[in-house]
């Protein structure tokens, strides 16, 4: 299980890490991110500096309090999950700023893409809930563990293009 929990712990690093530093990297991208939560919250800055913080809180936290990590990204997920589902169900024109400025409209392949992702939190959770396997790795398989974990968080961060690639 140590595995699971290394690679769960990787994917969702390296997805809330990127999600953040492109909302971060500079004043207008943090603004069209404010601005895409206008059709669900009243308070669209504050509403973008809460999740975009804890954005960047879940990979340091996976690192050194794993279930922590795992908490955060799964209340993090529900929240932009619910977010999510109120705008394909009203039916609203808005813009994925999941990781910088997307062109792509928010539809339901976002709900099906984020509860993947909290998939992946409960699994690493359950894994870093499980006794005894810190002491179970060796250099390959945390080596084989990240590195499918990098090349799925890629697919995940690049979702759109590739659904606009293959349609």
């Amino acid at each position: 299980m140590a595995y699971l929990e290394i690679g769960c712990g990787m994917l969702l690093a390296v997805v809330f890490a990127w999600s953040a530093v492109t909302k971060l990297r500079s004043r207008t991208a943090f603004d069209e991110f404010a601005r895409s939560l206008a059709p669900l919250v009243s308070r669209t800055v504050p509403a973008a500096a809460l999740l975009t913080a804890a954005e960047v809180l879940v990979p340091p936290l996976l690192l050194v309090a794993p279930v922590w990590g795992f908490g955060l990204a799964g209340g993090l997920l529900g929240v932009l999950t619910a977010g999510v589902v109120l705008v394909v169900r009203r039916r609203l024109v808005v813009r994925c700023r999941c990781f910088g400025a997307g062109r792509a409209r928010i539809g339901r392949r976002h709900v099906v893409r984020n509860l993947l992702l909290l998939l992946v939190g409960g699994l690493g959770l359950v894994a870093a809930l499980s006794p005894g396997t810190a002491s179970s790795t060796d250099a390959a398989g945390v080596l084989l563990s990240v590195g499918a974990a990098v090349l799925l968080a890629s697919f995940v961060i690049h979702f759109d293009d590739l659904v606009e690639l293959w349609a």
